[in-house]
């Protein structure tokens, strides 16, 4: 065992002294790695990025996987409904027979996803802005992170002075006030409304429209003219488990028709990005990262590999005498080979960091996210350690073909040259 012990240790330091003392030789042959380790790194930490940010635009539009949206129509008296929906009083019968098929169900995240519109009396004048009725489970099923404030409650339904929550540019237009402050907005109408402002939405620096969102079933919505152009109807969302949430969604969207009779169609169609695509939506994303990466990488092995394979050659001497005073053709192997290894090890290391300095800063993530907040680290984890796993395996493999030149030296060889 301690024999075994010394020749590892002795192994590792003789391949370390030896980087030492080729040192120049050492840093030349591995700068191309580290430049392929760094590539490599921003070109996974960017994928990864990229696919946090297309899922995070998916989810906050379509919701997350599975979502189901919920539609219904009557044709009343044997006649299609001239708006194309039903009644409003229709729309509200449905919408309280799918929030009570959601309790049915145990589904833990419901809420209606109803897009209105709604004049706002600003000071610069009243503008039609673009609304979204909701409930509180809407923020988790969609994404929604706060940068101030707060998002609904059960409790502001009973608010007398309806709370709403808008994005940057409707808080900017009614001059950036605190949120802590409590700001209100003259929502016209009959009669006029007089809303609060709880909370401010993440959103994008391309989101330039104000637009806001208000609390289902609560005052500012009994109070709301819905636009002609939307109709009366109303659409309500369920977040269910993706295995099984399709047959969940259709019990739902059956029972509403039964419980509200004949003439009524109940459509359930999922919403989010994953069930609008067949496989994987990112799919092709990964394929084209994951070539890029390949490239890079065997680009920097192949230079390495030129730069191993002249450096055994020129060292024919020194591992012939080594052969001469009883060095094992094993260890001459795995000296080699991890002269190769830990210099690449080094480089890959220096490569993660160059990779995460770059994506690190506040500017490149910006351009990649655009002002989305995606969470996690800044740098992807995934990234350093395909970055370090890379370096240490096109190490082993660039070292292996010299370390087999090496093996086959012999003692009159090394003589003669």
């Amino acid at each position: 065992m301690n024999r075994l012990l010394t020749t590892v240790v002795g192994t590792f330091v003789e391949s370390w002294q030896e980087l030492r003392v080729h040192r120049g030789r050492v840093v030349l042959s591995l700068v191309g790695v580290t430049i392929a380790v760094a590539s490599l790194a921003v070109v996974v930490g960017f994928g990864s990025l990229a696919e946090r940010v297309t899922a995070a635009f998916n989810e906050q539009y379509g919701g997350r996987p599975a979502t189901y949206s919920f539609n219904g129509s009557t044709t009343g008296s044997g006649s299609a409904d001239p708006a194309g929906t039903a009644a409003v009083d229709d729309a509200a019968a449905l919408d309280r027979e799918l929030r009570a098929g959601a309790e049915r169900y145990d589904v833990r995240y419901a809420s209606e996803a109803t897009f209105v519109q709604r004049d706002v009396q600003f000071p610069d004048g009243v503008a039609l802005v673009q609304g979204t009725t909701v409930d509180p489970a809407y923020a988790e099923m969609h994404r929604v992170r706060l940068a101030s404030g707060e998002w609904f409650t059960e409790r502001d339904r009973d608010r007398l002075a309806p709370a709403i929550v808008v994005n940057r540019a409707f808080l900017e237009r009614i001059g950036s006030p605190d949120i802590v402050t409590h700001p209100v907005v003259r929502l016209p109408g009959t009669p006029d409304v007089t809303a609060v402002v709880i909370g401010q939405v993440v959103s994008s620096e391309y989101d330039t429209d104000p637009s806001f969102y208000q609390l289902a079933n609560s005052v500012a919505t009994a109070n709301a003219a819905v636009s002609p152009d939307l109709g009366a109807g109303r659409t309500f969302q369920a977040w269910v488990p993706a295995a099984s949430g399709k047959a969940v969604a259709q019990r739902i969207a059956a029972d509403a028709e039964r419980a509200l009779g004949p003439g009524w169609t109940v459509s359930a169609d999922r919403s989010d990005a994953a069930g609008q695509v067949d496989g994987d939506p990112l799919g092709p994303l990964r394929w084209v990262i994951a070539g890029v990466a390949v490239l890079v990488l065997v680009l920097g092995g192949l230079g390495l590999l030129n730069v191993s394979l002249v450096s055994v050659r020129q060292r024919i001497r020194e591992i012939g005498v080594r052969r001469g005073v009883g060095a094992t053709a094993g260890r001459i192997f795995v000296a080699v080979l991890l002269e190769n290894v830990l210099g690449t090890l080094v480089a890959g290391g220096v490569g993660v960091m160059v990779g995460a300095a770059l994506l690190g800063n506040d500017t490149v993530r910006g351009l990649i996210t655009q002002g989305v907040d995606v969470g996690g680290a800044p740098f992807p984890v995934e990234a350093a350690l395909v970055g370090v796993g890379s370096a240490v395996l096109v190490g082993a493999l660039a070292g292996f073909l010299p370390a087999i030149v090496a093996v086959r030296v012999k003692v009159i060889d090394a003589i003669r040259y």
